[in-house]
C-alpha cells in the first residue's frame, strides 16, 4: 500500500468516526450548543475537502456519512450518485442503503438493495443488510425468501412470526406499517448502542403477542428512557393504524 493510500484510509476512516459520533450527537437528548454543531460540520467539512483532493470518489463517500449525520436525504442521495461515478461497488449500495434507513427510509433502501441484487451477481454485504431491513419493517415473508433464494437458509423465528400474522389475518402490508413506524421512531431518537429482540410471548391474560424491545445500553437517564417510551406510546397511539394492532402487538424500550 503506498503512502498516498494510506494517507486516504487515514483520513476517510477518521472522518467517518467523526460523522458516526455526530449523527448521534445530534439526537433529541444533544447537549451540543448551536456554535458547537455549526463548529463540527465545518471541521468534517474541511476534513472533506482534504480528502477530494487526494480521491473524489471517497471524498463523495465521505460527504454521505456527513449529510446521515445532518439528516439531509436529498443531499446523501446527490453524494451516492456522484460516489458512482467514481467507485461502484456493492459496499457502496449497502452502505447508502443503510444511510437511507438511519434516516427513516426504510423502503427507499430496500429498492435499492432489490433494484441491485435484480441487476447485479449477489454480494453477502447487500443480502446482509437487505435480510437487516426486512426484519426491522417486519417482512418476515421477504426476508425467508431472500434467505431461501441466496443462502438455502431458513430461521424458525421468522417462520413463526410469519404464521401469527397469517392466523391473525394481518397483512403484510399492515405490518411493515406498524414496524417502520416503530423502528422509524426508535431511529430519530439517535441511541447508539442497543439490542432489539422479537418474539412471541403470552401475556397475563394467556393470550399471544408479538412482543419487541429494544434495550438501550447508552448511558441514559431513568426519566429519558421514560420520555422515549412515552413519545413512542403517542406517537402510536396517534397514527391510523387499525385497532388490531393494540391487541397483537407489544413494543417495549428499557
Amino acid at each position: 500500500m503506498t503512502q498516498s493510500e494510506l494517507s486516504i484510509n487515514d483520513l476517510m476512516n477518521d472522518v467517518m468516526t467523526q460523522c458516526e459520533q455526530f449523527y448521534y450527537q445530534m439526537g433529541p437528548f444533544s447537549v451540543l450548543t448551536e456554535f458547537e454543531k455549526a463548529s463540527i460540520e465545518r471541521d468534517i467539512r474541511v476534513k472533506i475537502s482534504h480528502l477530494s483532493e487526494l480521491s473524489k470518489g471517497y471524498s463523495h463517500v465521505a460527504m454521505m456519512y456527513l449529510q446521515v449525520a445532518l439528516g439531509n436525504q436529498k443531499e446523501l442521495s446527490k453524494a451516492f450518485f456522484e460516489t458512482l461515478n467514481y467507485l461502484d461497488n456493492a459496499t457502496i449500495y449497502s452502505n447508502y442503503a443503510s444511510h437511507l434507513n438511519s434516516l427513516g427510509f426504510p423502503k427507499m433502501a430496500v429498492q435499492v438493495l432489490e433494484d441491485y441484487l435484480a441487476s447485479t451477481p449477489a454480494s453477502m454485504s447487500v443480502i446482509v443488510t437487505l435480510s437487516n431491513l426486512y426484519k426491522g419493517m417486519g417482512a418476515f415473508a421477504k426476508d425467508t425468501k431472500l434467505m431461501e433464494t441466496f443462502l438455502k437458509s431458513n430461521d424458525p423465528q421468522e417462520n413463526l412470526l410469519q404464521e401469527y400474522l397469517v392466523n391473525h389475518d394481518i397483512t403484510p402490508e399492515e405490518t411493515e406499517e406498524y414496524f417502520t413506524l416503530v423502528s422509524n421512531y426508535f431511529l430519530t431518537q439517535r441511541i447508539e448502542h442497543y439490542k432489539i429482540s422479537r418474539r412471541i410471548e403470552k401475556g397475563h391474560d394467556d393470550k399471544d403477542w408479538i412482543t419487541t424491545e429494544f434495550q438501550i445500553e447508552d448511558d441514559l437517564s431513568p426519566d429519558q428512557i421514560h420520555s422515549t417510551n412515552l413519545g413512542l406510546s403517542t406517537l402510536l397511539a396517534d397514527s391510523n393504524l387499525p385497532r388490531k394492532f393494540a391487541e397483537h402487538f407489544i413494543t417495549r424500550i428499557y
